[in-house]
């Protein structure tokens, strides 16, 4: 069948009509050959620690809580290690002033650490030597010993409690492949929230001790300054170090539990100032997409401002992985909303950032105070792809094209890529086609509007964050250029009052 001008200009604006023409796209027609990216890493990824991490669609969770562990395991240790030989050296200052008590020194505690040498001495009266002092020693005081007591004890306490290796909240069913505690909650976000900071709370009394014992083990402890001090401490005083040491906290959604969720559960979280992860996994493509009915979850968390946020793709691996290595330094909220394939497969994942509707970015609030200082994105190569390119490859979404006749009659229909470039206020007044093969594809309207809205949020991405330019110098006028100006000035002057004065004689 032949399609009508006034056909093809229907099936564009509605989305209805032709359906014999419905075209059977395949990745070869679409791409016409052009080499993309790797489409599948199906090899497992490697850490630099030699952790395996296996590569399916799964690792949108699994390879951001590698990544922590990987950061954070070795401070856990050191912190573990700092409490545990802070503690030793606590109990060696109160065994050394218990040992200068009087009564620490008995007959039978000799008579036992002489052994069969005792026998030849009478230890009656070596106890009895023992205890007259030829110089004043000085003891703790009441209250500096308790206070070194109280903080042993929380010490013991602290290494007394084993951590699993991270805490994660989630909606539905996730991999947990390193045996971390699994929460599950209607709200992870609130909940990863709520467990956070009881798990920083329960970290003062720790902190506390630490710094009690090494002011008393320097006797540098006055109560008079240290104890208003310690009584107003909290975990947000603690060093950076000893906030990374805590097992990391983390809410996995998929985009829709994400987009179901109040909005002011996620800004509670980003808000919440506790070194939280919210990892997102969103299907490259939804029924709901064309629409923009789909939140834009990695914008919305841009405006909070001091949260970190990061947008990649299981297609780009190595970008995903250099990124993931960033957020684990960070000590602030973050969110991390990762691409997974969805039904257009991977081809479909690789194409959406190259066609710039899926931009692949960082943005660090400790980088600077400029905006453009704070925020990475991922620079793509000048390609022809466009987002249609990526939709045709999910068979769900095929109504949106239909395959146009060798001779389109009077129809001028004008390519995806020139379309866009008109594009401005309004679509122009053509049937936009995509070259497949050896055929031509026109799309829908919907289709070509959705094309338009994401190329746009990449462009106001893109200029948003380029730098200003320093403002050009004035030129600087040379001493020659000047004297020279003043000189033809003159002569100029010279003249008009010669002329004057001939005037007037004649």
């Amino acid at each position: 069948m032949t399609a009508t001008a006034e056909q093809l200009r229907a099936f564009h604006i509605t989305g209805h009509g032709l359906e014999e023409a419905v075209p059977a796209l395949n990745v070869e027609d679409i791409t016409r050959g052009q080499p993309l990216p790797a489409l599948e890493a199906s090899y497992p990824i490697r850490l630099s620690s030699g952790l395996l991490v296996p590569f399916d669609s799964e690792a949108a969770v699994t390879l951001p809580i590698a990544a922590l562990l990987e950061a954070r395991a070795p401070r856990h240790a050191a912190f573990i290690e700092t409490v545990r030989r802070t503690a030793e050296r606590l109990e060696d200052l109160l065994a050394l002033d218990s040992s200068h008590d009087a009564n620490a020194v008995s007959a039978n505690a000799l008579t036992s650490a002489l052994g069969a040498g005792g026998l030849f001495l009478n230890t009656a009266s070596l106890t009895a030597a023992l205890k007259r002092r030829t110089t004043a020693v000085h003891r703790m005081t009441p209250d500096r010993r308790e206070r070194c007591q109280h903080a042993l004890t929380a010490l013991r306490q602290a290494l007394a409690v084993v951590h699993p290796p991270f805490a994660l909240f989630h909606a539905s069913p996730v991999p947990n492949p390193f045996h971390g505690q699994l929460h599950h909650s209607a709200d992870p976000c609130s909940a990863a929230v709520d467990h956070a900071r009881s798990q920083l709370a329960a970290m003062q009394p720790t902190l506390r001790a630490i710094r009690v014992a090494r002011l008393e083990l320097e006797d540098a402890y006055d109560p008079a300054h240290h104890d208003a001090i310690l009584d107003r401490f909290r975990w947000e005083a603690a060093d950076p170090s000893e906030i990374a040491a805590q097992p990391p906290v983390i809410a996995a959604l998929t985009a829709a539990e994400a987009a179901a969720l109040p909005l002011q559960s996620l800004s509670r979280a980003l808000h919440s100032g506790c070194p939280i992860l919210i990892v997102i996994s969103s299907p490259t493509l939804t029924t709901a997409d064309l629409k923009a009915i789909s939140p834009d979850l990695a914008q919305i968390a841009l405006a909070h401002r001091d949260a970190y946020v990061l947008q990649a793709s299981l297609a780009f691996p190595a970008h995903l992985q250099s990124a993931l290595a960033a957020l684990t330094q960070c000590l602030r909220p973050a969110i991390a909303v990762i691409a997974v394939p969805s039904a257009g497969g991977w081809a479909e994942a690789v194409l959406l950032p190259l066609a710039k509707a899926w931009p692949l970015f960082s943005y660090d609030p400790a980088r600077g105070a400029a905006w453009a200082d704070r925020f990475d994105l991922q620079p793509i190569e000048a390609n022809s792809w466009t987002a249609a390119h990526a939709v045709a490859c999910d068979s769900s979404f095929r109504h949106h094209f239909r395959t146009l006749p060798a001779d389109p009659g009077d129809q001028d229909p004008i390519e995806l890529t020139r379309y866009l470039e008109l594009f401005g206020d309004r679509p122009p007044l053509a049937v936009p086609f995509l070259p497949a093969g050896d055929a031509r594809i026109a799309v829908s309207r919907d289709l070509a509007e959705f094309c338009h809205d994401r190329l746009q949020a990449y462009q106001f991405l893109e200029k948003s964050i380029q730098k200003p330019q320093a403002p050009t110098e004035p030129m600087s006028v040379s001493r020659e250029a000047t004297e020279q100006a003043m000189r033809q000035g003159a002569e100029r002057a010279v003249a008009r009052v010669v002329a004057l004065l001939s005037g007037s004689q004649s």
